[in-house]
């Protein structure tokens, strides 16, 4: 059975590649079908569909938008959306106007510790991708403040750390209604991520179910055969869609391959199908 990817990003928001860069690589690596799932943004869809039909690999058009659940930062993955429905643009800005707010938040922090830091000087060095917290990483990496991305995030811009600012608070349930008012497949992404347990978890999905959640993530790169029996029991259980990527990110998460993770991820294409995929390029 052939594989995909549903869970990439590009140059677009955080990752290194470019939206026609991260098709090319889905193409070399075999795989049949990716979704671009960008943080917060629409802007690579188009430059990525356009070099499916080069690459003859099938592109979903996806985003990866983020929420607030008891104070954790969890992240819902849009897959197979209506790039032409109306509110998706309207909504998606009133999300980025949320996510600027927090980045001046940290800019003013970094600042106050004496960081040569600007909103000027991360445009010169993303151009207008959206600014996530992996951009900050990546700059103060490479100004020699931090010896590595991951130094960053455990002891600066991790959750309660020095630069941390949190987002205004969006809940899941309005994630949910943005992607599926645009047709979309609302997604739980990487679900071990949050710190919940499996209880916690199912409280979660009962929850937001109704809202319209339809799948999670039981495939994904950090996922050990025990995790994915775990996650696959629990897909099943509560009636949810299975689905899974890489959440490939090019150099800015070197260790992670598209399509294969850490090495062992294989997500199979029939579960496009079974999620109701169909409309896809080329």
């Amino acid at each position: 059975m052939n594989a995909i990817d549903l869970h990439t990003h590009s140059t677009a928001s955080d990752g290194t590649l470019t939206p026609c860069q991260v098709v090319e690589a889905a193409a070399k690596a075999g795989l049949s079908a990716i979704a671009l799932t960008d943080h917060d943004t629409l802007a690579g869809l188009q430059e990525a569909m356009k070099a499916a039909a080069f690459f003859h690999i099938r592109v979903i058009p996806g985003i990866e938008l983020s929420c607030d659940y008891k104070g954790k930062d969890i992240h819902i993955v849009g897959l197979d959306l209506d790039l032409a429905d109306p509110t998706l643009d309207r909504s998606i800005h009133s999300l980025l106007r949320r996510r600027d707010k927090r980045n001046e938040g940290m800019i003013r922090k970094m600042r106050a510790a004496g960081i040569d830091i600007t909103l000027e000087k991360l445009r010169q060095r993303d151009g207008d991708a959206v600014l996530t917290r992996a951009n900050f990483a990546r700059y103060l990496t490479d100004i020699g403040f931090c010896s590595s991305i991951r130094e960053v995030f455990d002891h600066y811009l991790g959750p309660d750390m020095p630069f941390y600012v949190p987002k205004d608070p969006v809940s899941p349930s309005e994630v949910i209604r943005i992607i599926t008012r645009a047709g979309g497949v609302p997604v739980l992404a990487h679900p071990l991520s949050y710190g919940l347990d499996l209880s916690g978890l199912e409280t979660f999905i009962d929850q937001f179910k109704p809202d319209g959640l339809k799948a999670m993530e039981v495939f994904y790169s950090t996922h050990t055969p025990e995790d994915e029996r775990n996650m696959r029991r629990l897909a099943e259980k509560k009636g949810l869609f299975m689905s899974g990527g890489s959440d490939f990110h090019g150099a800015a998460k070197p260790d992670i391959a598209i399509g294969k993770g850490y090495g062992r991820l294989f997500v199979p294409e029939d579960l496009l199908e079974k999620m109701g995929i169909k409309k896809s390029c080329p």
